[in-house]
């Protein structure tokens, strides 16, 4: 089931437990999914996905805010990596957006 953002498949096309009702799996970077994942996110996921959505200049594909002080030198190597590939996650959904 492709599917970026929540608002691309209704709860209809779940069961109670989060599975696709189709038989589908969700994949993201590789991995495949019977379960929604959205719905294994925690709080403190959340909080990562609004920090690197406000990286991302709230998705206009420019450089918005740094979760630190200072330049992109003086964030953690960590957040950087992470925010990289959340982004890389997102790109075959992007660019079938464009298209």
């Amino acid at each position: 089931m492709a599917a970026l953002r929540p608002g691309d498949f209704g709860d209809e096309m779940m069961d109670a437990e989060g599975r696709a009702v189709d038989g589908s799996c969700w994949e993201i970077a590789g991995w495949r999914y019977k379960r929604n994942p959205v719905l294994r996110l925690n709080p403190e996921d959340w909080a990562m996905v609004r920090l690197w959505g406000q990286y991302r200049g709230g998705g206009l594909g420019g450089v918005g805010h740094l979760p630190e002080a200072g330049g992109t030198g003086d964030q953690a190597a960590i957040m950087l990596d992470a925010f990289a590939l959340m982004s890389e996650a997102v790109r075959p959904f992007e660019e079938k957006d464009r298209s």
